[in-house]
């Protein structure tokens, strides 16, 4: 099965509006997402998602609910389809690191280059799938010093998708809204660094 994630801006939305309108179910309480993602020094992977550059690939630990357990996930993103590699409790150290990366085919040298926080809701279309709607996020440096937090007004629903063809036309008749190019790390990496 293939991975498709189709991304929707609904900043200026009713957010109540569309969870009615498409009937979505909620499936998991609300949660605090935390993440912490990983750069070259030239910020390579950040240059070909903002290009829109495939192959690509993400790579980032997450938290949920400011609780200790983390896990490392590395996304890989194709012509037409995304995978993504989880190691559930990861004990973070660079040796454990570099030892995943290596064994994901990953070779270049990393370092943390942004945290970004937000508020993630989870629902269920009966014919669609998993749906989640992320709002309140929020970027830093990692380990900044001036605890330099800047917030965004953005909303963001994702329909995520297990299949193996999609057609995202349908998806867009169902929610009544045209899909989007969105990535929190792009726009993080713009907010801070430039």
């Amino acid at each position: 099965m293939q991975r498709y994630e189709i991304k929707f801006d609904i900043t200026q939305e009713n957010i109540n509006k569309i969870i009615k309108d498409m009937n979505l179910t909620k499936i998991y309480p609300n949660r605090i997402v935390n993440s912490t993602y990983f750069d070259t020094n030239n910020f390579k992977f950040f240059s070909l998602s903002e290009e829109g550059v495939t192959p690509r690939i993400k790579v980032r630990t997450r938290c949920y609910n400011d609780k200790n357990l983390m896990n490392l996930e590395i996304k890989k993103t194709n012509n037409y389809h995304r995978e993504k590699i989880i190691i559930k409790n990861f004990n973070f150290s660079f040796i454990n690191f570099y030892k995943q990366l290596k064994k994901n085919g990953i070779s270049e040298t990393l370092s943390k280059k942004l945290v970004i926080r937000y508020k993630r809701e989870y629902y269920k279309h009966y014919n669609i799938g998993r749906v989640t709607i992320d709002t309140d996020i929020q970027f830093s440096f990692p380990q900044s010093e001036d605890n330099t937090l800047v917030r965004v007004d953005k909303k963001v629903m994702e329909i995520k998708i297990q299949k193996d063809y999609l057609d995202k036309s349908e998806i867009e008749k169902i929610v009544q809204l045209r899909e989007c190019r969105f990535s929190k790390y792009c726009l993080g990496i713009n907010k801070l660094y430039r």
